[in-house]
């Protein structure tokens, strides 16, 4: 497999879109993946595609094709000094690109995202803005699920890398492609797990800046996005709704951007959120329904809150990653 080899550094994209430094064990050159250890000792099989490596040959090769330089001379990137044909790189660089300042996709990216949401001020902020309004891959190739979830390649995003739909990340209306809150730029607050109320539109398909804008939201969708996020979290099912559930909306309630619901006093909230979760019985169970605590509360399906657009009640498929996730949120 050109430009890794066993005992490498390298950096692994994940499925949150950001960048873990790992060492490589193992290299598959037929099933192009490689088994790295990463600082925590977790060892994952991660795609070549996902993988940057630091190292740079003896012989001068462009590290996307493998081929020697051409006519001209590659491009090296400041970063990172692997070699480009101006060509191979998305976007194509420019022939007055300078090696001693010009920087490479993965670099720029590596650079800019941040959990939350990438940079969105000074240098790297502008060159990811311009990096991302061409997709290094051909939407059409990817093969999806019938419910346009997951696709068998694993390629996601701006990036390229590997993700999980329910985790942190934003379908765009226009492509149906998935991003990675932490490759965005347009988002004022951080996601929740399964958040999936908002109309984004991608920087390819704006054609500049990405756009976005929140979908109104009910009590119901409150009560069932907090529960779903909390069991993510927390890894449980049943939770207090006075200690754990009332607790966390109160704590992030500017955060959750709940339009018509925000301007309700806090003493009114947990009115209507107990009532949200008595009143859906094919959403959320309570504790008294098991012979637990009336008090405790779970969702019958651990499933992200469906958007009125979607043509099923519920999405209860889990989600497909042929490396796993490699350690828990």
């Amino acid at each position: 497999m050109g430009g890794v080899s066993e005992g490498d550094d390298v950096l692994a994209r994940w499925s949150d879109g950001l960048l873990y430094l790992g060492n490589v064990k193992r290299v598959d050159g037929v099933k192009q993946c490689c088994l790295v250890r990463f600082e925590d000792n977790s060892e994952f099989w991660v795609l070549r595609k996902d993988i940057h490596s630091f190292s740079v040959g003896v012989e001068e090769v462009c590290c996307v094709c493998d081929a020697p330089p051409l006519k001209e001379p590659l491009i090296n990137c400041l970063k990172c000094r692997h070699g480009y044909h101006p060509e191979c790189h998305t976007p194509s660089i420019e022939p007055e690109a300078d090696s001693n300042s010009w920087i490479c996709r993965q670099c720029v990216f590596a650079v800019a995202t941040k959990r939350g949401g990438a940079i969105k001020r000074g240098r790297f902020a502008r060159l990811m803005q311009i990096m991302k309004l061409r997709l290094p891959y051909q939407l059409s190739s990817l093969d999806w699920d019938p419910q346009h979830l997951t696709n068998q390649q694993q390629c996601y995003c701006y990036c390229a890398g590997p993700g999980e739909w329910n985790l942190k990340m934003l379908q765009c209306g226009s492509c149906g492609q998935w991003f990675h809150e932490a490759c965005t730029q347009c988002l004022t607050k951080p996601l929740l797990y399964g958040d999936r109320f908002y109309e984004f539109q991608c920087s390819v398909c704006a054609s500049g800046p990405e756009t976005i804008q929140r979908l109104p939201m009910s009590w119901v969708d409150l009560a069932h996005l907090v529960l779903y996020h909390l069991s993510l979290c927390c890894k449980r099912k049943y939770f207090d709704f006075d200690h754990e559930i009332m607790s966390f909306a109160n704590e992030n309630w500017d955060s959750l951007l709940l339009g018509s619901l925000s301007d309700t006093p806090r003493q009114d909230r947990c009115h209507n959120l107990l009532n949200a979760l008595n009143s859906n019985k094919d959403r959320f169970v309570s504790g008294k329904e098991i012979k637990k605590k009336k008090c405790l509360f779970g969702l019958q399906v651990r499933a992200p809150p469906p958007l009125t657009s979607d043509s099923s009640p519920l999405i209860t498929d889990p989600p497909i990653n042929i490396t796993q996730r490699r350690r828990s949120e």
